[in-house]
């Protein structure tokens, strides 16, 4: 059988993917040192090379954007980046890619790492360090709009070290970028938050640093890490929402506060390959998380404004401790090839939420979360790989009591209504399920394989959101119970069947799966709420590339989906999924590498995104069918490596599928950026 590269996301102990019972994906850094040419977004990238992820929005924000119709469990290293408590995304656009080595991506439903995972699990895995001497690398880019070069004009750069010293070997990176305007294809300013209160790229600066120190001890190491994440945007403007697209107000300057993200992450992870019960590895970890969020105005597109003599700003906080445990051991003596994979995960987490002023924007919460599971496989047969296994995920949360503060509300008729403060009484709760997975892969040939598999996906609600929301029907205040209004866990049910196959010049994979849950989670953008209804999306998935000659290289990444949900509670599937949970349902990637004979390397894309014209059963958007084209050249020059790269090509304008789907508004995409990047290893 062809092994193909080996990957630990899947099943939290190194596996190839051939035996894999689902769709897994890697992204190695050859690929990304690519995409750098074009963009430094990791969701461009994943938008591009994953089917089933949706396309970027193009901020800082992770909203609207989804894996497979569902929510996404970022990791790195094996930790998740998500604060389910408060779900308010801005995870995977300010991960450095600086400092990645590969991602690893499941797509679809998954339970090994725990809650979140409803679509699917990207994780970046972070560089180590080399052996021997130090070496360093440094890169530096430029990039920059042509509608305006400049006024939008970016610096970027980055510094590295590695090496292995006698005491310890260890990797250091530091990466630190400038931006000024963005524009869309005609020329236009772009608004600095065109998502309401989420942020953007635009007039802002950002710095991540990695340090990573380790030691081996024969079969045994001792890491430690640490990582910062620093972004701070200052807009020029307020966004006016009442024209299509939405553009920037010059008559309103932003009076709000910056925007910032002020985030430490800490970890210590000890292996041991000579555990008595197999192969050890154990990992503690820190995530300290602070985010502000931008000043949004009273308009059709923001119904709801907290009333204060500062502003309605808000700043997020979680502090989350935990542990991962995982052991792989082998059973050859009870059953020829059979392996279990087992191990507990525990996680500590405080969330609060509040405004400028000290309000609290959502009832307070602490969480205690635990969990065990056991994998199990093996090979029956020469031609087949079965696995299995279960885990049991148990939440004890907490609520303090607080008050939900007063809000102006714009009414349909354009008046303006005071929601007077509600108290809001907390309470102990906890959340509990057994979640299982099943799969089998078969050995056609040494070349290709056959999966299927059922797996579940277990996420808790936003119950932050619930709060802040709560009492929205008692317009002259009262006292709501959080038991009243809380949210249920949501279940998720995956199947799927795929094949995969590996030849010498063709490469390449194919999937069909339903995804389906008695408790989809959706956000009624009309009603500024969060309902929750029986739900199901089918969808399929296909990569293939093959080199027709030694230097030229044709491909593609193909996704197709769709939903329908149960609005009246009658058990039939009546309306679509609305946009920000599907979006396009068809969207295509095309891409054609060649190398010349005198070492410079070229890459063109076209990237389409389909149309979506759906009933959703409470506001009928419709979204336009877009395509761009990409170009990225790579040169090596005077020791190092010349990157050139341009996004949208032809400079088109179009509507940003996602980022239009978030509020059911038109927000325009990027126009045209030229991109120069140089690194060098020294």
């Amino acid at each position: 059988m062809e092994l193909g590269p080996i990957v630990n996301t899947a099943t939290r102990a190194p596996r190839p993917v051939s035996a894999i019972p689902g769709s897994v994906i890697v992204i190695e850094r050859e690929q990304i040192e690519q995409q750098l040419s074009i963009s430094k977004d990791p969701t461009d990238i994943l938008s591009k090379l994953i089917p089933g992820f949706s396309s970027s929005n193009q901020t800082v924000s992770g909203s609207a954007e989804s894996f497979r119709g569902r929510g996404v469990q970022v990791l790195v290293d094996g930790v998740s980046r998500n604060t389910p408590l408060r779900d308010v995304s801005r995870i995977i656009s300010l991960i450095d890619l600086n400092q990645i080595e590969r991602i690893e991506v499941v797509n679809g439903a998954s339970s090994i790492y725990g809650n979140g995972a409803t679509g699917g699990i990207v994780n970046f895995i972070t560089k180590d360090s080399t052996d021997g001497a130090p070496s360093v690398t440094a890169s530096v880019g430029l990039r920059a709009f042509t509608a305006d070069v400049d006024d939008s004009l970016v610096p970027e750069a980055s510094v590295s070290l590695s090496g292995d010293a006698e005491l310890f070997d260890y990797f250091a990176v530091l990466s630190a970028e400038a931006t000024r305007d963005t524009f869309d294809g005609d020329g236009n300013r772009l608004p600095d938050d065109p998502l309401l209160g989420q942020g953007a790229f635009g007039n802002s600066e950002s710095y991540n640093g990695l340090i990573k120190l380790g030691r081996d001890f024969g079969s045994r190491r001792l890491q430690v890490s640490a990582e910062v994440t620093r972004f701070d945007q200052d807009p020029d403007f307020f966004t006016d929402y009442s024209t299509e697209p939405a553009r920037v107000d010059f008559s309103a300057p932003y009076t709000g506060r910056n925007i910032y993200e002020d985030s430490n992450y800490q970890a210590v992870e000890f292996t041991d390959g000579s555990f008595p019960l197999g192969n050890l590895s154990i990992r503690a970890f820190r995530n300290d998380i602070e985010k502000r969020f931008a000043d949004a105005q009273l308009s059709e597109a923001n119904t709801l404004v907290y009333i204060s003599p500062d502003d309605g700003q808000t700043t997020f906080r979680a502090d989350q401790l935990g542990i991962r445990t995982t052991v792989d051991t082998e059973l050859d003596d009870v059953y020829e090839s059979l392996t279990l994979t087992w191990g507990f995960d525990y996680t500590h987490d405080e969330t609060t939420q509040e405004f400028q002023d000290g309000v609290e924007a959502i009832a307070p919460m602490t969480q205690n979360s635990y969990a065990g599971f056991l994998q199990a496989e093996a090979s029956p047969l020469d031609w087949l790989l079965v696995r299995g296994g279960v885990r049991y995920e148990r939440f004890d949360l907490e609520i303090d009591d607080f008050t939900r503060p007063s809000y102006r509300f714009l009414q349909g008729n354009g008046s303006v209504f005071t929601l007077a403060p509600v108290d809001v009484r907390g309470g102990d709760t906890s959340y509990d399920e057994f979640v299982f997975n099943l799969g089998a892969v078969v050995f056609l040939t040494d070349e290709v394989e056959v999966f299927g598999a059922f797996s579940q996906g277990y996420s808790l609600p936003d119950v932050g959101g619930f709060t802040r929301r709560a009492g929205q029907n008692l317009p002259f205040g009262g006292t709501v119970d959080v038991s009243d209004i809380a949210p249920e866990a949501q279940l998720v049910d995956n199947y799927e069947i795929g094949l995969r196959g590996n030849w010498d010049r063709v490469r390449g994979s194919l999937s069909g799966y339903v995804s389906q849950s008695e408790l989809g989670t959706n956000f009624d953008v009309s009603n500024n709420e969060v309902v929750q209804q029986e739900e199901r999306i089918i969808g399929v998935e296909a990569v293939l590339e093959g080199d027709v000659t030694e230097r030229l290289t044709l491909g593609g990444v193909f996704s197709w989906s769709e939903g329908k949900r149960d609005t009246d509670d009658d058990g039939k599937l009546d309306s679509y999924l609305p946009n920000n949970r599907i979006g396009p349902p068809l969207r295509l990637t095309g891409f054609a590498d060649y190398k010349t004979h005198f070492d410079l390397d070229l890459r063109l894309e076209a990237v389409y995104s389909g149309s979506r014209d759906r009933n959703d059963g409470v506001e009928r958007v419709e979204i336009e069918d877009t395509i761009t084209f990409n170009l990225a050249a790579d040169y090596p020059l005077l020791g190092g490596s010349l990157g050139v790269g341009v996004e949208n090509l032809l400079d088109a304008t179009y509507e940003n599928p996602t980022a239009s789907a978030s509020r059911n508004r038109p927000v325009n995409g990027f126009g045209r950026i030229v991109s120069f990047r140089y690194s060098r290893v020294f």
